[in-house]
């Protein structure tokens, strides 16, 4: 189930930095005026930084979740 869940977290925060870079921030196409360099959403980098935070939080989703009897246990947690 942690696993499951890191993942989840992981995937969403990197589709969302993608997402907020490419299609919301960065311009597509060919420069025509200095406007043209002004994300599209207004609020996309803010976006990104929170897709960014996600990616950096999926590893403590799966040291904060407890273990299942489902996941095979390590050298560690046999001794």
């Amino acid at each position: 189930m942690r696993i499951t869940l890191t993942a989840l977290v992981f995937f969403i925060g990197l589709a969302l930095g993608l997402v907020s870079y490419f299609v919301m921030a960065a311009p597509l196409g060919t420069p025509t005026n200095e406007g043209f360099s002004n994300p599209t959403v207004p609020f996309a980098a803010t976006i990104f930084i929170v897709a960014i935070i996600l990616v950096f939080l999926s590893p403590v989703v799966y040291e904060l979740l407890p273990d299942t009897d489902e996941e095979p246990a390590t050298s560690e947690t046999q001794a």
